[in-house]
């Protein structure tokens, strides 16, 4: 399972703590033409490159792998955004998926969304 898949169902199984989101509206990689909600957060998540790579006799034993969320929350959305993405981080959390990064929240000016992106790091072993 590819790293981004792996958070999507993770995320998917967390979601009676995260109740501002729906499953169909979390997406890896890109978000898909049909889904345009206007009441919802959209979240898509994006595999970034390996923090490391672990060896023992000569094989790959673990690697650090990483992911960025990126929170798409419609132009005039009311509900409390650091609740939401605190939510998520502490139920990836849970299952020790840790956020290092929180790069605040922005509008983006082509759609006016409010938008942000949480970086995240976790261990897959090899063995």
């Amino acid at each position: 399972m590819t790293p981004a898949a792996f958070i999507r169902s993770t995320l998917v199984s967390q979601l009676e703590q995260i109740p501002e989101i729906r499953a169909e509206h979390i997406h890896t990689f890109f978000i898909p033409d049909y889904d345009d909600a206007t009441d919802a957060p959209i979240l898509v998540i994006s595999e970034i490159p390996e923090a490391s790579q672990d060896y023992g006799n000569d094989a790959p034993i673990q690697a650090t792998k990483q992911v960025q969320l990126q929170f798409y929350y419609p132009d005039k959305y009311t509900k409390d955004m650091d609740a939401i993405e605190t939510k998520v981080k502490q139920a990836l959390l849970a299952k020790r998926i840790r956020c290092f990064s929180d790069v605040g929240h922005m509008r983006a000016p082509e759609s006016k969304n409010m938008t942000n992106t949480l970086k995240f790091r976790f261990i897959k072993e090899a063995i």
